[in-house]
């Protein structure tokens, strides 16, 4: 057995190889190396006649395997890489075959991936993509999308992008995966979107079209959209159905895997068809003598589980399944019987061959992770009573302390790899799961299934959902439901999720000792350690998250956190509070905020502030946000009140580990005649420093103008009225005012600031044009370096960084360049900006 495990795990090491690779290599390399795959392995098959056959020619074949693994991967890699939209084309004519399941976003907007069947001819050299994403709004007239239609459009198309940040979700690398290489918006001022064609009963799309008329009919029958949702989700696959807050809410109880299309809803279906077959199949004498009731259950069960996996989506989960179902049948129609570890490595491995990228998916790992534990774990002596006890009660006591013992140990031994994967573990998974479990195994989801041939049963299944959703929303509202730590480095993550995989091992209880003595990094993390360690005392760091179109910097000194401006709300309801800074602050332990301070009203500012509230504990607010805000009246948790807030106002300062803050802007008479002023007149300007001879400082100055600019050299370039010192606007690092616009950057404010380093936070191709060219040839002539967020991703600075340190910029570090990944593939919006 450890021979043929050798195989599938070669397959997996090298596609782990190639994935970690930063950049791809050339396209010859790749094809030379499976031309010498071919060639050993023509050696290694021949070998036998030769002579005899030695235990080394059979262990030759793991590198020749991983060999392929790598180079095929990389192949494949390679020609996505290739196919590439120019960069000149705008609102240009295509003919497009919708494919995959369409998504109705909020507003009309429609979300659709299609193929890519007719348009311009491309500059010499350059290859297309195949397969694109669009966006239709309600101004494109496109009221309905169906997989399988043709339609002509024009389009405004670019290679896909995503944000870079420590613990951020990879955006580019499931479009990669699925090998869309453009993205963008349908057009309609210069043509009118038509329909071509629609597509016959015959035609591929088939199977989303019909998952579409399902989503569609449960949406119109059922009047509760947050129900509706779930119901969509189990039957037809579609996640994005379901509701944000619901998905916290099953995250945070640990159940997000019974409300998905998981292995155990497949492996249901599987069975209930197995059961009807083999009582049926019995009574068709033809049959039987042809294909006997067991084979033909196992053979059909097989069969109507993939088709469900497919209406599904065909997830990791459900291909794993259906991999399983289908080797296990197999072997049992062969009359064979494979270990279990075979069976569960071989189909990761056939997985990785179908997508080799669903190797880096959380989903993947706590997939075969909680199969492994279920195949290799064996009901206790005693714990069940056999099938032949008369009293029933012993057999339902038998059931369900099987069922607690295996809920128990799959807990414990997935806890280490969900901390891994997302910095945080439900504490009441296990009490939740005993109630989830089986409501939506032999509740919901039979009843979303059912409701496709009769309508009726999806109320009684929506009445469901919301009974379940009010205990789980009771559960994930105590204090101790969920578990945070930061990330780990990547050491301790191996030793961390295979001390919990030993953990539920029968071992000796001394060896129980060292194994659970191996996960004391994730409970207590030296911050040495972390991912991005906190500074020292007397110092303080700073991080320029790559947000896109906003502003969110962090600031952290040896004891304390401040976070300037949360970032921008999207139409589409989603903010960046919730979709970056939460994740981040969990990826770097920060648990709470000291300081949360907003510079100004502008959405791009404030749009985030109220998700990083409900997810942070954060101690004090300061804004120059109005009273009747709802930023200002968000509720402390568990206490009267509202979180403290402080107005920010020129002339405040305080000291944090010997860390000065100082409060430059605006003054009080600015915040009193406040209908006078713009939104942007009143941002809040921190200016932090450290002290001593050797003092470096950093200045963020929210969308300041001209004329604030004015008056900052004014009140700060001099000595204060107090008679206190004059204090200097000399910072090394500058974080741009107004994100580079025009109207701010003037060259008298560059040269009093002086900066060794400035960092513009913008999203890519924005629709304001920032950073301005005027602007950014005023520093490039005051020999100012300057770095966007979407070339450099989050922007990292320590203030005892010193002169030598391995980056590419005058001072700092780029996150894009401390995590490459060869499918982040977009260019930045500007080329850097150097003296």
């Amino acid at each position: 057995m450890v021979w043929w495990l050798a195989f599938p795990l070669s397959w997996l090491l090298g596609v782990a190889v190639q994935l970690s690779e930063p950049v791809l290599r050339v396209p010859q390399v790749y094809r030379g190396a499976l031309w010498i795959v071919l060639g050993m392995g023509v050696v290694l098959w021949q070998w036998p006649r030769l002579g005899r056959v030695s235990i080394w020619q059979r262990w030759m074949w793991c590198p020749v395997i991983a060999l392929m693994a790598w180079s095929s991967t990389g192949w494949r890699a390679q020609d996505l890489a290739t196919q590439i939209w120019p960069r000149d084309w705008d609102e240009v004519p295509v003919r497009v075959r919708v494919t995959g399941l369409p998504q109705h976003l909020s507003g009309g907007t429609w979300r659709f991936d299609a193929h890519l069947l007719q348009a311009p001819e491309p500059p010499a050299g350059t290859r297309l993509p195949e397969l694109i994403r669009l966006y239709a709004d309600a101004q494109t007239g496109m009221a309905t999308v169906a997989a399988g239609q043709v339609w002509d459009l024009r389009v405004r198309l670019h290679e896909p992008d995503g944000l870079s940040n420590p613990g951020g979700f990879d955006a580019t690398r499931p479009v990669f995966e699925q090998g869309i290489r453009a993205t963008g918006s349908v057009r309609h001022r210069a043509a009118v979107p038509l329909m071509v064609s629609e597509p016959g009963w015959a035609h591929p799309g088939l199977i989303d079209r019909f998952r579409q008329r399902v989503r569609e009919a449960i949406q119109a029958r059922v009047d509760d959209g947050r129900a509706a949702g779930v119901l969509v989700g189990l039957s037809v696959g579609d996640q994005s159905a379901i509701e944000r807050a619901d998905w916290d809410i099953f995250r945070r109880t640990g159940v997000a895997h019974a409300v998905s299309i998981s292995g155990t809803h497949i492996a249901m279906l599987g069975w209930l068809v197995a059961f009807g077959v083999r009582r049926v199949w019995p009574r068709w004498q033809r049959g039987v003598h042809v294909v006997p009731a067991p084979t033909a259950a196992r053979l059909l069960a097989v069969a109507v589980s993939a088709l469900y996996a497919l209406v599904a989506g065909w997830g990791v989960p459900a291909q794993r399944t259906v991999l399983m179902m289908a080797v296990m049948a197999v072997l049992h129609v062969s009359g064979r019987r494979w270990p279990w570890p075979l069976v569960w490595v071989s189909a990761a491995a056939c997985i990785t061959v179908l997508d080799p990228w669903a190797l880096w998916q959380p989903g993947f790992w706590l997939s075969f992770v909680a199969v492994a534990i279920l195949m290799s774990s064996e009901p206790e002596e005693g714990t069940l009573a056999g099938p032949g006890t008369p009293n029933w009660r012993a057999r339902v006591q038998g059931a369900a302390r099987e069922m607690l013992r295996t809920q128990w140990r799959v807990t414990l031994a997935l806890a280490p790899l969900a901390l891994v994967c997302f910095q945080e573990v439900s504490l009441v998974g296990v009490l939740a799961n005993l109630v989830a479990i089986p409501v939506f195994t032999l509740g919901i989801t039979p009843l979303a299934l059912l409701g496709v041939v009769c309508a009726p049963l999806w109320d009684v299944g929506a009445l469901l959902v919301q009974l379940t959703t009010v205990v789980l929303t009771h559960m994930a509202a105590w204090p101790w439901a969920v578990w945070q730590a930061p990330a780990l480095p990547g050491w301790a993550q191996v030793l961390a999720v295979g001390a919990g995989s030993l953990a539920i091992q029968p071992v000796h209880w001394r060896c129980r000792v060292v194994v659970l003595s191996c996960l004391l990094p994730v409970l207590c993390l030296p911050q040495g350690w972390q991912m991005v360690p906190p500074p020292r005392a007397g110092q303080f760091s700073v991080m320029a998250v790559d947000i896109g179109q906003g502003t969110a910097v962090l600031l952290r000194t040896a004891r304390h956190t401040l976070l300037f401006d949360t970032g921008a709300r999207l139409p589409t309801g989603v903010d960046m509070g919730e979709r970056v800074l939460l994740p981040l602050l969990r990826t770097l332990g920060v648990r709470e905020l000291d300081t949360l301070m907003i510079s100004h009203a502008d959405t791009d500012h404030v749009g985030g502030a109220l998700s990083v509230l409900a997810g942070v504990t954060v101690h004090e607010l300061r804004s120059t946000l109005e009273d009747a805000h709802p930023v200002r009246q968000w509720p402390l948790p568990r206490r009267r009140g509202v979180v403290p807030h402080v107005p920010c106002v020129a002339g405040q300062h305080w000291t944090w580990e010997g860390v000065r803050f100082d409060v430059l802007h605006p003054t009080l008479t600015d915040i009193e005649q406040r209908d006078r002023q713009t939104s942007n007149a009143l941002s809040c300007v921190l200016r932090v420093t450290t002290t001593g001879p050797d003092a470096r400082s950093v200045l963020l100055t929210g969308d300041i103008e001209a004329a604030q600019e004015r008056a900052l050299l004014a009140r700060w370039a001099a000595p204060a009225l107090s008679g206190e010192a004059p204090m200097s606007l000399r910072s090394t690092v500058l974080l741009a005012p107004h994100h580079g616009s025009q109207t701010s950057s003037t060259q008298a404010f560059l040269t009093a600031v002086q900066p060794v380093q400035t960092v513009v936070q913008v999203g890519r191709r924005n629709r304001y044009g920032h950073p301005a060219p005027a602007v950014l040839a005023r520093y490039r002539s005051l020999g100012i370096p300057v770095i966007t967020t979407p070339e450099c991703g989050a922007y990292l600075w320590r203030s005892d960084e010193r002169p030598g340190a391995p980056s590419s910029l005058a001072t700092g570090q780029c996150w894009r360049d401390l995590s490459p990944r060869y499918w982040d593939l977009s260019t930045p919006a500007t080329e850097p900006v150097m003296p």
